[in-house]
């Protein structure tokens, strides 16, 4: 019997990395060297290093960029979908709002991607947010995911104000249910610091996996909830650098990777 495919669509956490800047003159101020960069790829190639793993990683500007056709056809493709540092933005906006010459005369509207996502889930599939300076509320709030439409299917409440906590000695973490498929095997004493997170709210009737400590207080790190036949899960922090540049090097990094998305295998039913 052949295995399903997992099809994971990841998006976010490219950039384009534009080198030194050099000052030659009072005239002059190159720039040497421009690269696009997918600062997550130690997280990609975790996940295609399951072995029934599809795996298409793009990044936010792309996103926005879609067309309606194109973002029904990801979702009817995917069974899992992973955003880390993509700002609500890149789902509220379309450039053609921006583009005169596309505007016409009749109403200009697109349908709704937080519904559509919700939507998907609530037919089976997994959405899965990572941590970021632009993931749930983010920097000054920037993120802006706990004042969209979208907020209440989350596992955790976002702060309505910027969310970073940051240390560059790391945090204490502590496993709330070993038992849990996602952690289940994996030795919580041996990860490596964690650099910062998101700060949220636990949200009332839903599963806190993991917890990370600061100043005394204990906050969601692995959290999730069940949304009709599909689940949301959020990991706090980030999954590549900055705030996982150690996370990366755990010995059970991949493992738990595969544990956390490998329960979802056929892709889900669309209304």
């Amino acid at each position: 019997m052949m295995t399903p495919k997992l099809a994971i669509w990841h998006v976010g956490n490219w950039c384009i990395h534009i080198g030194q800047k050099y000052v030659e003159s009072p005239f002059e101020a190159p720039s040497k060297d421009v690269e696009v960069l997918n600062y997550a790829q130690p997280f990609v190639d975790a996940l295609r290093a399951i072995p029934w793993a599809d795996v298409v990683s793009q990044p936010s500007w792309e996103l926005y960029h879609m067309s309606p056709e194109a973002f029904d056809e990801r979702l009817n493709w995917a069974s899992t979908i992973i955003f880390a540092d993509v700002e609500t933005k890149c789902l509220m906006l379309h450039p053609d709002f921006f583009q005169s010459a596309k505007w016409g005369d009749e109403p200009m509207v697109f349908p709704d991607r937080f519904d559509l996502l919700r939507e998907w889930i609530i037919g089976g599939g997994h959405f899965h947010m990572n941590g970021g300076w632009l993931s749930f509320s983010g920097e000054l709030g920037k993120g802006g995911w706990g004042r969209s439409r979208f907020h209440d299917a989350l596992p955790i409440e976002c702060l309505q104000h910027d969310d970073l906590v940051e240390s560059m000695a790391g945090y204490a973490v502590r496993c709330s249910n070993p038992e849990h498929s996602a952690v289940k095997g994996l030795d919580w004493s041996t990860l490596p610091p964690l650099l910062g997170f998101n700060e949220s709210r636990m949200r009332a009737g839903c599963e806190y996996i993991v917890e990370i400590e600061n100043q005394g207080k204990w906050y969601p790190l692995l959290a999730e909830r069940k949304l009709g036949a599909g689940r949301v899960t959020c990991w706090m922090t980030g999954a590549s650098p900055h705030w996982g540049i150690n996370f990366m090097k755990w010995n059970s990094y991949r493992q738990f990777w595969a544990q956390v998305f490998a329960q979802k295998l056929q892709p889900p039913k669309m209304f």
